[in-house]
């Protein structure tokens, strides 16, 4: 009984013989070959939701067709033959191998970046590197891989390779399973990429598909030392001149045959729902003679045009052509749009054309009422007009045209008003804006966000980068909570205008507690005087340190402020100033209220801002404030309103009180006051240095108060003034946390995390007074479990243990407040956290 794999193809055989008789090859008698349509059905999807798996299978029915048609071939044998069959990988090489096939080939297109669309061959090769047995896909490869790169107009990168060198072998090889697995030489081929958006409108068209059979079937007449029948194939893309798009419906004709390019209703609408998306502009003509042919090239609202070509008869003979549009020149958008009613009066109007302008012609024909001055200026290859006006009056109606004379650089006439017709002028419609039209930003905070070792008693203060008007809300919209227990803190609140800028000041009740997380948030609502709104929140947090301060007074400025301190100009230090700018003041207005003042010290500066040197020395000079005497165990402290100018401020001392070897004035390091609202300044003496002026840069001797003293930064502002209170020295008190009193040695202890808030890592302390079972979980807000990171007998004693923001899943976790939870025999002790992207 005959062999069934030898009788089909003896059938199949028989079925070409009468095609046989009009092939124009001959040479492939006694070969045959197995063609797989890479992957089935509707498997990977390109960017336009065209597949890969269909391109494929078209070509390979498009590869058979030439070679039963043109060749004497034995036969073809096909691994799928629709869309609706599904074909594994090992099912694809056995159906070969059953077939008993001379030759295996694979039909793909590749996948990845969106601008990637390179060729590549691969055949099989082992882990040693020599070419998979039987021999052949290396030599077919080679040969495939130029005809196919140069007919899908592309590059290669990689080229003609075998698969283990390309992939990697982990065993003996060939890596790809449709070299491994066939019994026959095989490669497999990548005609550029799926995932590349050119090349995917591409694929879509049939003929592109044909052209890439052609190569393939010349490949195989070369690689069988077969000549190449001669080529009369006219290819190329049809693209608009000016914007290089691909023109949908344009149509190319050769002596009475014409090819129409896809448009959305032929093809496109199969794969889109929008009619503009998709372009291919391929148009296709094969059996063309080698002699010399007039193409036309006609598309709606284009002027046509001629050329002459003589088809290559060796190759693919490609042409573009571009189309110059005989549409006359429109507005496509404009900023502002049309009816805009507040359109920043500072900000460029934007007139953008479809196509590139005689400039000239439309600055003429463009008119501004009312009248308003301005620079104009072209850029987008002159297809966008620019207009800066010099100042145009806020809210106020404008009204621009561009009148019909204007052109663009083929001279055609200006659609003003859209019709789709010559003629018309154009206009455009707007409001200006009020001189503000955006809501008030925050532009400084204090305590600055995610700060740490703050002191216990801070004055919360938030600047804005202009006034707020609804004053009456902000005592509502803020909110200073305690992160571990959620509580309000309470206080006063003080609103200050500082150079046009609303600043506002919070000063807590009561000392705030040590080592502790607390969260300010302003609500949304407040506005400024043009009625722009503040619409978003804002959450900062900060965290105390452990410090307080055991507090002595030099001078609270409660009195004697003009009789103990010396007017700037009696010191003879005092230089580089403006005399009539620069006094000293009592204030009654900038109060600290964290100790109940009713009165402050205000310097009034004036610089001189052609001067070399700058300097005010507002001298102590009697009472009982320069009675106070310290040594360098102590900080120098002082509250001061910033005006926010950059200027320069410093304390200075006596040494050596009394002078038993000579006194010498000191200097702390110079301070910026680059901030607005209250801020207390501190010289810690042992650990911030000394700056320089007339004394050695030495505290080692008995101090007393000397000045305070200013200083001018060139660039700033020569005019402003600075407010002072409660001048003072601390020396530094250790402040237990409620932790540390609660929770005494030989209990469980679960400590605050730290840092917190944390990005990206925390740290989780906890005790265990014995040996035992104990589990640390995170926990989110509605109680779902985010990870478990301890669960485990551990020892008695201190342990700690990190996390780093992500779930269970090693996946990260949204920022936010999540419950982390001690479990023990004995208790569960929990806390809140806060992370904060």
């Amino acid at each position: 009984m005959m062999n069934r794999v030898k009788l089909h193809k003896l059938l199949f055989a028989l079925l070409i013989l009468i095609s046989f008789s009009f092939s124009q090859v001959t040479g492939l008698s006694g070969w045959d070959i197995w063609i797989d349509a890479g992957h089935s059905q509707n498997e990977n999807m390109g960017i336009y939701n065209y597949a890969e798996a269909w391109k494929n299978l078209r070509v390979a029915l498009n590869i058979e067709d030439l070679l039963l048609t043109m060749t004497d071939i034995d036969a073809v044998g096909m691994t799928r033959r629709n869309d609706q069959v599904y074909v594994g990988l090992t099912e694809r090489c056995n159906m070969a191998n059953n077939w008993g096939a001379s030759w295996f080939h694979s039909l793909h297109s590749d996948a990845g970046g969106s601008t990637a669309n390179s060729t590549l061959l691969l055949w099989g090769q082992l882990a040693n590197g020599n070419p998979d047995p039987p021999v052949g896909g290396e030599a077919m490869s080679d040969i495939m891989i130029n005809l196919l790169t140069r007919g899908m107009r592309t590059y290669t990168v990689y080229g003609s390779i075998g698969d283990c060198s390309f992939y990697g072998c982990s065993g003996t090889g060939p890596y790809l399973a449709v070299n491994r697995l066939t019994n026959m030489p095989s490669e497999l081929s990548e005609a550029g990429f799926h995932t590349n958006p050119r090349q995917n409108q591409l694929n879509m068209n049939a003929e592109w598909k044909r052209m890439e059979a052609w190569i393939f079937f010349w490949s195989i007449l070369k690689f069988h030392n077969i000549p190449r029948p001669t080529v009369g194939i006219l290819a190329g893309i049809i693209t608009d001149l000016e914007s290089e798009i691909p023109i949908n419906g344009a149509q190319a004709s050769i002596n009475g045959l014409t090819y129409t390019t896809d448009t959305y209703a032929s093809l496109f609408n199969q794969y889109s729902n929008d009619p503009d998306q998709l372009h291919n502009g391929f148009y296709y003509f094969e059996d063309l003679s080698n002699t010399a042919l007039e193409v036309i090239i006609t598309a709606p609202d284009y002027y046509p045009d001629t050329l002459t070509v003589t088809p290559l008869d060796t190759f693919i003979t490609f042409r573009d052509i571009q189309l110059l549009s005989s549409a006359s020149p429109f507005v496509t958008n404009t900023v502002p749009e049309e009816g805009d009613l507040s359109y920043p009066a500072w900000e460029p109007i934007s007139i953008n054309f479809n196509r590139e302008m005689n400039t000239d012609s439309v600055e003429t024909a463009f008119v501004i009422q009312p009248l308003t001055t301005g620079e104009v200026s072209w850029s987008d290859g002159n297809k966008r007009l620019s207009f800066l006006p010099d100042s145009m009056e806020f809210v106020t109606d404008y009204s621009i045209t561009i009148l019909e004379t204007a052109t663009d650089i083929y001279g055609h006439p200006f659609d003003g008003d859209g019709d789709g017709q010559p003629g018309g002028i154009f206009t455009l419609n707007f409001r200006s804006s009020p001189s503000d039209i955006f809501a008030p930003v925050l532009s400084e905070m204090y305590p600055p966000m995610t700060s740490n070792n703050i002191e216990l008693y801070p004055i919360v203060t938030f600047a804005f980068d202009e006034e707020i008007v609804n004053l009456d809300l902000f005592p509502a919209a803020f909110h200073l909570e305690r992160f571990s227990t959620s509580t309000d803190v309470t206080g006063l609140f003080e609103h200050y205008l500082v150079g046009e800028q609303s600043v506002f000041s919070f000063f807590p009740d009561e000392m705030l507690y040590p080592s502790e997380v607390y969260i300010t948030r302003i609500e949304p609502g407040l506005e400024d005087a043009f009625g722009n709104v503040i619409s978003s929140q804002s959450n900062l947090s900060f965290q105390t340190g452990n410090t307080g301060w055991d507090i002595t007074a030099i001078h609270n400025f409660e009195a004697g402020v003009l009789s103990y301190w010396w007017d700037p100009a009696q010191s003879g230090s005092t230089t580089g100033t403006i005399a009539e700018n620069t006094s000293l003041v009592t204030n009654t207005s900038y109060l600290n209220h964290l100790t109940n003042s009713t009165q402050a010290m205000e310097i009034q500066y004036g610089w001189n801002s052609s001067a070399t040197e700058w300097l005010i020395r507002e001298y102590l000079g009697s009472g009982p404030p320069r009675d106070v005497h310290f040594n360098d165990n102590y900080s120098l402290q002082v509250y001061i309103f910033g005006d926010g100018s950059g200027n320069l401020f410093r304390f200075a001392v006596d040494d050596h009180i009394p002078s038993t070897a000579g006194s010498y004035h000191e200097v702390s390091p110079w301070y910026t006051i680059d901030w607005k609202g209250w801020r207390l300044v501190t010289w810690d003496m042992q650990n911030d240095g000394t700056g320089t002026w007339l004394g050695d840069g030495n505290l080692d001797g008995t101090l007393r108060f000397d000045s305070i003293q200013l200083s001018y930064s060139p660039g700033n502002p020569t005019i402003g003034s600075f407010v002072f209170d409660d001048l003072r020295i601390v020396q530094n008190v250790v402040m237990h946390t409620e932790t540390s009193l609660t929770n005494l040695p030989g209990t469980y202890q679960l400590s605050q995390n730290y840092p917190n808030p944390f990005n990206p890592e925390t740290t989780i302390e906890y005790s265990l007074p014995k040996f035992e079972k104990v589990s640390i979980t995170v926990y989110n807000l509605i109680g779902e479990q985010v990870i478990t990171l301890v669960n485990q007998h551990e020892k008695a004693g201190r342990h700690q243990v990190r996390w780093n923001g992500v779930n269970h899943l090693d996946q990260p976790v949204s920022s936010g407040v999540y419950i982390y939870t001690l479990k023990t025999s004995a208790s569960a002790i929990s806390k809140r956290m806060l992370f904060l992207k």
